[in-house]
């Protein structure tokens, strides 16, 4: 739990670019919706969620102690319990070079929209949990993390996670990175899905 609370601090602390408010009855980028942290740290943190089925959703673990949370899995990702109220939006894997739109809510509150593209390039963030997050070139802000990341159909492509730094990147020595000013970092559908997939299993396993 710690090692998202720090990584909570750090996507808190600022913004990789300048993200744009739009009217949240856009009905574009209507799904994400703001959660926050409970238990200890009640309200202390906010973050961005998306449907994922009729009755649960999905946001970043680094939002923690999250009523109704049921399942956290490898990786910055967690599925909690929340009975959809609009139509759910349709999933599915991106492709690179593709427009994303990166969607969530301002430290104050406000729908904040990030455009670029989608980039070749994964990375880990944790060498132990096995996850490849994705990347894109669009810009994201605080409390934007667990948003939904829309391809160019308006499907849903994955939540919004983290971003890297241009010193970030320097430290990464990544050629396929080298020139990016900025990265922002996705969980990607696929690696959401497979966490899912453990979820279920699971329920099975205590049943």
């Amino acid at each position: 739990m710690l090692k998202y609370l720090l990584a909570a601090c750090v996507l808190l602390s600022g913004c990789n670019g300048v993200p744009t408010a739009f009217i949240k009855d856009n009905p574009a980028y209507d799904e994400a919706f703001v959660v926050h942290s409970g238990g200890p740290l009640p309200l202390l943190l906010m973050g961005s969620a998306v449907q994922w089925n009729e009755d649960y959703a999905v946001t970043v673990k680094h939002v923690p102690y999250l009523d109704g949370a049921v399942y956290q899995g490898r990786g910055d990702v967690q599925f909690f319990k929340h009975k959809a109220s609009m139509p759910l939006p349709v999933w599915r894997q991106y492709s690179t070079g593709e427009t994303l739109t990166a969607v969530g809510f301002s430290s104050l509150y406000v729908p904040v929209k990030g455009q670029g593209h989608a980039l070749a390039a994964l990375v880990r963030l944790d060498a132990q949990d096995g996850v490849f997050y994705a990347t894109h070139d669009g810009p994201t802000a605080k409390g934007m993390s667990g948003g939904p990341v829309f391809g160019d159909d308006g499907d849903v492509v994955g939540i919004n996670v983290a971003y890297l730094t241009e010193s970030d990147l320097a430290q990464l020595k990544r050629q396929d990175l080298a020139h990016q000013p900025r990265v922002s970092i996705f969980m990607p559908y696929n690696e959401i899905a497979k966490e899912w997939r453990r979820f279920q299993a699971s329920q099975v396993a205590q049943r």
